[in-house]
């Protein structure tokens, strides 16, 4: 694995408030282990602005080693029971002495619950070595999608680095 000095993160979202809070803390993460991380939003125009030949062209001219792409590939829709309350019912001979060993298979009877939507993404990471413009790192996650865009960036973004750390993609200083 090579080791990457200047790396540029390119999500690829709608949201320009998530792409944003996400790339802001990829570079902060990613100084932890001697990788300039370059936010994209800072340095590529919008799609619509450039052709993929001029990109990558741009790119390949640049300072830069790597380029880490974050895209969604999916979305769906999950419901989840979320129970609120409950009551034990302890298995029948509970009164007896005995009873007591048998006490861990009783039964547990939700009394109140109530469902909830939760949203499901599917992300792919897909990391690209500018020399040689090969793929040396790939991955897929799903992550629950919430409102709280700057709560979902960061941990994101805190897992993400994690994960390339763990396979050794990035080094400590």
């Amino acid at each position: 694995m090579p080791q990457f000095r200047k790396m540029l993160v390119a999500s690829v979202l709608e949201n320009y408030l998530i792409r944003q809070e996400f790339e802001d803390q990829m570079k902060t993460l990613l100084a932890n282990y001697g990788v300039e991380g370059v936010q994209s939003y800072m340095v590529l125009p919008p799609k619509n602005e450039m052709m993929e030949g001029e990109l990558k062209q741009r790119i390949k001219e640049s300072s830069l080693d790597s380029v880490l792409v974050i895209r969604p590939k999916a979305v769906r829709t999950e419901s989840e029971e979320v129970i609120t309350g409950g009551v034990y019912v302890p298995p029948p001979g509970y009164y007896t002495f005995w009873g007591y060993w048998n006490t861990v298979y009783g039964n547990f009877y939700p009394t109140s619950s109530y469902s909830k939507e939760n949203v499901v993404v599917r992300v792919e990471f897909n990391l690209y070595n500018i020399k040689d413009e090969k793929l040396v790192w790939s991955g897929e996650t799903d992550t629950v999608y919430s409102k709280d865009f700057e709560k979902l960036g960061k941990e994101y973004a805190k897992t993400l680095v994690n994960q390339l750390k763990r396979d050794k993609v990035i080094r400590k200083k």
